[in-house]
């Protein structure tokens, strides 16, 4: 029961993300009839920060879900893939697709095995001013052909200010 009220209300959360506006103070959800003032903290400087989550509908025991971090990180872009790619590999994960965004942004799509099972991922990475900020989507594999079109068309609309 518990993780069922978690779920609609991060789903309640994504299903109205287009009418959050950048450095609002209230999060306004017209649709569903409430307003929330925004949890805004100073992103810690030593360490991840998990800034957003987002779920779609649970199925499969699973909600298909983005969620945005902000890390701290000083090397490159391209430095910080090199890093995620030796992480995946160390966890057998297995690398899509990945791209280069330019000088600071870059994208990867990949597998791997958790304790949900299999997954799929997609992730966009955004390095600027001492940190990364990366937004990844993940579901089952087994979700990823119903969810992947919402989920890859959330996380390619990412962007920093």
């Amino acid at each position: 029961m518990k993780s069922t009220a978690r779920v609609i209300s991060v789903v309640v959360l994504f299903s109205c993300a287009a009418f959050l506006k950048a450095g609002a103070a209230t999060i306004d959800l017209p649709l569903y009839g409430f307003q929330i003032d925004a949890l805004d903290a100073t992103p810690n400087a030593s360490a991840t920060t998990t800034a957003l989550v987002l779920c779609l509908p649970a199925s499969e025991d699973f909600g298909p879900n983005i969620n945005i971090q902000i890390q701290p990180y000083t090397g490159t872009i391209k430095e910080y893939a090199t890093l995620s790619k030796g992480q995946f590999e160390e966890l057998k994960w297995k690398i899509i697709s990945e791209k280069a965004l330019g000088d600071n942004e870059w994208s990867v799509e990949y597998t791997g095995s958790g304790q949900s099972g299999d997954l799929h991922f997609y992730a966009r990475a955004i390095s600027k001013n001492g940190r990364v900020y990366i937004a990844t989507a993940t579901a089952k594999e087994s979700q990823w052909p119903t969810v992947s079109d919402t989920l890859r068309q959330h996380i390619d609309s990412f962007k920093t200010d």
